[in-house]
């Protein structure tokens, strides 16, 4: 085999690839654009209701668990308060790691 044959041969693999990819990403999302009618009319949390205006789209937060088949919708409020107790449990675990 000669470069040319070579080169050839791994632009054809690396393209397989790609398509390959691609094509497991377009499933995935097909997937999860089925479960988007399982979208509550209200924040998981704390149960405030959806506004249906172009800033809540903007602000609100889907979480879709294909596994589980579960579709959950987080308002800005609650995603700020669990934000900031995952920073306070990353810090305690970091204490505690330094601490022997």
């Amino acid at each position: 085999m000669d470069k040319r044959q070579k080169k050839k041969l791994k632009r054809s693999e690396k393209k397989k690839k790609t398509k390959a990819q691609a094509q497991q990403q377009q499933e995935q999302l097909k997937k999860q654009m089925n479960m988007f009618d399982r979208l509550p009319e209200t924040c998981s949390a704390c149960g405030q209701g959806f506004p249906k205006t172009r800033e809540a789209h903007m602000s609100w937060k889907v979480v879709v668990r294909t596994e589980e088949q579960q579709v959950r919708l987080f308002c800005p409020a609650c995603l700020e308060k669990a934000s900031k107790l995952v920073e306070e449990r990353d810090a305690a675990e970091q204490q505690t790691k330094e601490a022997p």
